[in-house]
Protein backbone atom coordinates (compact mmCIF):
# COMPACT_ATOMS: atom_id res chain seq x y z
CA UNK A 1 0.00 0.00 0.00
CA UNK A 2 1.23 3.30 -0.64
CA UNK A 3 1.40 6.05 1.53
CA UNK A 4 -0.89 8.37 -0.41
CA UNK A 5 -3.47 5.79 0.71
CA UNK A 6 -2.97 7.55 4.37
CA UNK A 7 -3.79 10.39 2.92
CA UNK A 8 -7.79 11.42 2.99
CA UNK A 9 -7.43 9.75 6.93
CA UNK A 10 -8.62 12.81 9.95
CA UNK A 11 -8.43 15.00 6.66
CA UNK A 12 -5.10 14.46 5.82
CA UNK A 13 -3.84 16.33 2.58
CA UNK A 14 -0.59 17.20 1.05
CA UNK A 15 0.13 20.96 0.20
CA UNK A 16 1.84 21.72 -3.11
CA UNK A 17 5.40 21.52 -2.87
CA UNK A 18 5.58 25.26 -3.90
CA UNK A 19 4.24 26.46 -1.19
CA UNK A 20 7.53 25.58 1.09
CA UNK A 21 9.08 28.90 0.54
CA UNK A 22 6.26 31.05 0.63
CA UNK A 23 7.08 32.75 4.49
CA UNK A 24 9.48 32.33 6.58
CA UNK A 25 12.83 31.72 4.31
CA UNK A 26 15.60 31.59 7.41
CA UNK A 27 13.21 28.60 9.09
CA UNK A 28 12.71 27.07 5.92
CA UNK A 29 16.51 26.77 5.21
CA UNK A 30 17.44 25.99 7.89
CA UNK A 31 14.82 23.36 8.31
CA UNK A 32 15.93 21.78 5.35
CA UNK A 33 19.71 21.64 6.74
CA UNK A 34 18.64 20.05 9.50
CA UNK A 35 16.98 17.45 7.12
CA UNK A 36 20.11 16.51 5.72
CA UNK A 37 22.19 16.51 8.72
CA UNK A 38 19.84 13.98 10.51
CA UNK A 39 19.56 11.92 7.63
CA UNK A 40 22.75 11.62 7.49
CA UNK A 41 22.95 10.52 11.33
CA UNK A 42 19.71 8.49 10.90
CA UNK A 43 20.12 6.80 7.34
CA UNK A 44 20.44 3.12 8.53
CA UNK A 45 16.86 3.29 10.45
CA UNK A 46 14.16 1.24 10.04
CA UNK A 47 11.95 4.60 9.86
CA UNK A 48 13.65 5.88 6.48
CA UNK A 49 13.67 2.91 4.64
CA UNK A 50 10.79 4.04 2.90
CA UNK A 51 11.78 7.34 2.26
CA UNK A 52 15.34 5.79 0.48
CA UNK A 53 13.32 2.87 -1.61
CA UNK A 54 10.22 4.09 -2.59
CA UNK A 55 9.53 6.94 -4.81
CA UNK A 56 7.38 9.90 -4.43
CA UNK A 57 8.39 10.97 -0.92
CA UNK A 58 10.36 14.29 -2.31
CA UNK A 59 7.87 16.27 -1.02
CA UNK A 60 9.31 15.33 2.55
CA UNK A 61 12.58 17.15 2.18
CA UNK A 62 10.48 20.51 1.46
CA UNK A 63 8.80 19.78 5.69
CA UNK A 64 11.68 21.86 7.54
CA UNK A 65 13.00 19.81 10.39
CA UNK A 66 10.94 16.68 9.20
CA UNK A 67 13.44 13.84 10.22
CA UNK A 68 13.92 15.34 13.49
CA UNK A 69 10.75 15.37 14.11
CA UNK A 70 10.15 12.38 12.89
CA UNK A 71 12.38 10.47 15.29
CA UNK A 72 10.85 11.93 18.21
CA UNK A 73 7.34 10.98 17.22
CA UNK A 74 8.25 7.50 16.41
CA UNK A 75 10.38 7.33 19.59
CA UNK A 76 7.33 8.59 21.53
CA UNK A 77 4.19 6.53 20.12
CA UNK A 78 7.29 3.27 20.18
CA UNK A 79 7.75 3.90 24.27
CA UNK A 80 3.58 4.74 24.40
CA UNK A 81 2.90 1.33 22.82
CA UNK A 82 5.42 -0.88 24.70
CA UNK A 83 4.63 0.64 28.29
CA UNK A 84 0.19 0.19 27.18
CA UNK A 85 1.02 -3.65 25.19
CA UNK A 86 2.83 -4.83 29.05
CA UNK A 87 -0.21 -3.42 30.96
CA UNK A 88 -2.37 -7.09 32.68
CA UNK A 89 -4.98 -6.32 30.24
CA UNK A 90 -3.27 -4.89 26.99
CA UNK A 91 -5.48 -2.60 24.17
CA UNK A 92 -3.02 -3.24 21.51
CA UNK A 93 -4.73 -6.37 20.22
CA UNK A 94 -8.17 -4.42 20.08
CA UNK A 95 -9.14 -3.67 16.58
CA UNK A 96 -9.69 -0.04 17.19
CA UNK A 97 -5.86 0.24 18.25
CA UNK A 98 -4.65 1.55 14.57
CA UNK A 99 -7.02 3.96 14.82
CA UNK A 100 -6.42 5.69 18.21
CA UNK A 101 -2.58 5.48 16.87
CA UNK A 102 -3.22 6.97 14.00
CA UNK A 103 -4.87 9.36 15.51
CA UNK A 104 -2.85 10.24 18.52
CA UNK A 105 0.58 10.23 15.96
CA UNK A 106 -1.14 13.00 14.33
CA UNK A 107 -2.08 15.18 16.74
CA UNK A 108 1.45 14.59 18.29
CA UNK A 109 3.55 15.60 14.98
CA UNK A 110 1.63 18.43 14.57
CA UNK A 111 2.20 19.42 18.66
CA UNK A 112 5.95 19.09 17.87
CA UNK A 113 5.57 21.13 14.80
CA UNK A 114 4.04 23.94 16.59
CA UNK A 115 5.86 23.83 19.73
CA UNK A 116 9.28 23.71 18.23
CA UNK A 117 8.20 26.90 15.57
CA UNK A 118 6.59 28.45 18.16
CA UNK A 119 9.98 28.41 20.31
CA UNK A 120 11.94 29.66 17.11
CA UNK A 121 9.69 31.87 16.61
CA UNK A 122 10.17 33.41 20.67
CA UNK A 123 13.69 33.21 19.54
CA UNK A 124 13.80 36.20 17.45
CA UNK A 125 11.42 38.42 19.47
CA UNK A 126 8.24 36.97 18.36
CA UNK A 127 5.02 36.40 20.53
CA UNK A 128 3.38 33.31 19.51
CA UNK A 129 1.99 31.92 16.39
CA UNK A 130 -0.42 34.03 13.93
CA UNK A 131 -3.39 31.44 12.22
CA UNK A 132 -1.60 31.23 8.96
CA UNK A 133 1.78 29.81 10.64
CA UNK A 134 -0.49 27.56 12.90
CA UNK A 135 -2.36 26.29 9.78
CA UNK A 136 1.16 25.87 8.36
CA UNK A 137 2.70 23.97 10.80
CA UNK A 138 -0.48 21.88 11.32
CA UNK A 139 -0.05 21.30 7.39
CA UNK A 140 3.73 20.16 8.13
CA UNK A 141 2.09 18.00 11.28
CA UNK A 142 0.00 15.97 8.64
CA UNK A 143 2.64 15.49 5.84
CA UNK A 144 5.10 14.26 8.85
CA UNK A 145 2.16 11.68 10.17
CA UNK A 146 1.65 10.56 6.67
CA UNK A 147 4.91 9.34 5.87
CA UNK A 148 5.18 8.21 9.60
CA UNK A 149 1.52 5.97 9.01
CA UNK A 150 2.76 4.52 5.59
CA UNK A 151 6.67 3.54 7.30
CA UNK A 152 4.26 1.80 9.69
CA UNK A 153 2.24 0.13 7.12
CA UNK A 154 5.49 -0.74 5.85
CA UNK A 155 7.37 -2.16 8.56
CA UNK A 156 5.23 -2.21 11.79
CA UNK A 157 5.97 0.09 14.98
CA UNK A 158 8.83 -2.58 16.34
CA UNK A 159 8.49 -5.07 13.18
CA UNK A 160 5.79 -6.50 11.52
CA UNK A 161 6.97 -9.52 13.57
CA UNK A 162 7.77 -8.50 16.92
CA UNK A 163 4.31 -6.13 16.59
CA UNK A 164 2.22 -9.32 16.73
CA UNK A 165 4.42 -11.48 18.84
CA UNK A 166 5.14 -9.21 21.51
CA UNK A 167 2.35 -6.41 21.12
CA UNK A 168 -0.54 -8.32 19.42
CA UNK A 169 -0.63 -6.01 17.28
CA UNK A 170 -2.07 -7.29 13.65
CA UNK A 171 -1.11 -5.93 10.60
CA UNK A 172 -4.25 -4.21 9.53
CA UNK A 173 -2.88 -0.72 9.32
CA UNK A 174 -4.28 -0.72 5.84
CA UNK A 175 -7.93 0.18 7.75
CA UNK A 176 -6.30 4.04 8.23
CA UNK A 177 -7.36 3.94 4.55
CA UNK A 178 -10.95 4.36 4.88
CA UNK A 179 -11.75 7.60 6.30
CA UNK A 180 -15.47 7.54 6.84
CA UNK A 181 -15.06 4.40 9.25
CA UNK A 182 -11.97 5.73 10.50
CA UNK A 183 -13.82 9.18 11.02
CA UNK A 184 -16.91 7.83 12.86
CA UNK A 185 -15.29 6.17 15.69
CA UNK A 186 -16.21 8.05 18.62
CA UNK A 187 -13.94 10.19 20.40
CA UNK A 188 -11.20 10.12 17.63
CA UNK A 189 -10.65 13.67 17.06
CA UNK A 190 -10.44 14.19 21.21
CA UNK A 191 -7.25 11.56 20.31
CA UNK A 192 -5.79 13.89 17.97
CA UNK A 193 -6.43 16.86 20.14
CA UNK A 194 -4.94 14.48 23.06
CA UNK A 195 -1.72 14.12 20.99
CA UNK A 196 -1.64 17.63 20.34
CA UNK A 197 -1.67 18.38 23.37
CA UNK A 198 0.35 15.91 25.05
CA UNK A 199 3.54 16.68 22.39
CA UNK A 200 3.37 20.84 23.06
CA UNK A 201 3.64 19.73 26.79
CA UNK A 202 6.50 17.51 26.51
CA UNK A 203 8.63 19.93 23.97
CA UNK A 204 8.91 22.02 27.07
CA UNK A 205 9.39 19.04 29.56
CA UNK A 206 10.61 15.38 28.39
CA UNK A 207 9.74 14.00 31.51
CA UNK A 208 6.31 14.13 31.08
CA UNK A 209 4.56 10.58 30.42
CA UNK A 210 3.48 10.23 26.79
CA UNK A 211 2.96 6.44 27.60
CA UNK A 212 -0.30 7.95 30.31
CA UNK A 213 -1.81 10.28 27.91
CA UNK A 214 -1.84 7.34 24.76
CA UNK A 215 -3.56 4.42 27.45
CA UNK A 216 -5.91 6.75 28.32
CA UNK A 217 -7.26 8.01 24.69
CA UNK A 218 -6.53 4.29 24.09
CA UNK A 219 -8.93 3.24 26.91
CA UNK A 220 -11.52 6.02 26.15
CA UNK A 221 -12.08 5.42 22.48
CA UNK A 222 -12.26 1.23 22.94
CA UNK A 223 -14.80 2.22 26.04
CA UNK A 224 -16.77 4.67 24.26
CA UNK A 225 -17.14 2.36 21.50
CA UNK A 226 -18.67 -0.42 23.44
Amino acid sequence: MSGSSFVPTFGLRRRPPADAWLREADYLAAGKRANDMEFRDAADQLLFRLWQEEEGYDWLLEVPFAFKQLIDLHAAMRHAVAVAGEQPQPRTGHPLFHTVFGAFALGFAQGLVSAHRRKHLRWHGGVDLTRMLQEQCDNWGVEITTYYLAAVNAYGIFGKASDVELYGIADNWWTLGDAQRVESVPGVYDCVRLGRHTAERWSDDESLDVATQFAGALEAVISAAG
